[in-house]
């Protein structure tokens, strides 16, 4: 007999980008149809001017665990898997919520600090970051990202492969990083436990491209189908 109790995934997003993740997140979840899928916005979001500001990281984990409780709440008993995705990696990471299945990083950072991102950003803007000011980046896209002082404050301390090794305590927790990641470069996960699953595919940060993009969509698929054993009644 199948059972009927409900399969959720919650997606994290990135940085400076919405719930959909340049797309990334809307392929992934219709890829699975069986699932229920949860996508919510970190940043807050003018649509007039197309505009998203930056949200600190600790109000990024309070807003993660709000959903993953609204979730809980909704569906009593459901089994949910996390979906992270570049710097949404660290807001889960930063959490570390009880009760996951699984947990699938997709590129997430090995380094989040002031310099390093700084620099990402200014490669990819054309323009120089200030952090101790408010800083409006132009996106690729047409929007624009809004970056406060809180938001750099928010990076102090954190070290992402500590977390991500916390994080594998609690549940099963899988990285897939990029060959070809243009944002991140070359990430080094030395010092990564061995429990945690760590895969590099061909494919740039998102994973554009169909080539690149079929493969990832097809380990997602692999990773969050649950087993028949788990849905028996």
């Amino acid at each position: 007999m199948v059972s009927d109790t409900p399969h959720i995934v919650i997606f994290s997003h990135g940085f400076g980008v919405r719930k959909e993740d340049r797309g990334l997140f809307t392929a992934i979840a219709n890829a699975l149809p069986e699932v229920r899928s949860v996508l919510f916005n970190y940043h807050p979001i003018n649509e007039a001017s197309n505009t998203l500001a930056a949200t600190p990281l600790d109000k990024q984990v309070r807003k993660l665990r709000k959903v993953i409780n609204a979730a809980r709440i909704e569906y009593p008993g459901a089994v949910i898997d996390l979906v992270c995705h570049s710097q949404g990696c660290i807001a889960a990471a930063l959490l570390k919520p009880r009760y996951i299945r699984k947990i699938i990083m997709i590129t997430p950072p090995d380094d989040v600090r002031e310099a390093t991102v700084t620099r990402q950003l200014s490669a990819r803007s054309e323009m120089a970051i200030d952090t101790s000011t408010r800083t409006r980046l132009l996106r690729s896209d047409g929007s624009t990202t809004v970056i406060h002082p809180e938001y750099w404050q928010s990076l102090v301390g954190i070290e992402p492969t500590k977390l991500y090794n916390r994080l594998a305590r609690f549940t099963t927790l899988r990285i897939i990083n990029a060959r070809q990641d243009e944002v991140l470069g070359d990430v080094s996960l030395e010092g990564i436990d061995p429990s945690i699953s760590l895969v590099t595919l061909d494919g740039n940060h998102n994973f554009e491209g169909e080539d690149s993009r079929n493969r990832l969509l097809y380990i997602m698929r692999k990773e969050l189908t649950l087993e028949p054993a788990k849905r028996q009644g």
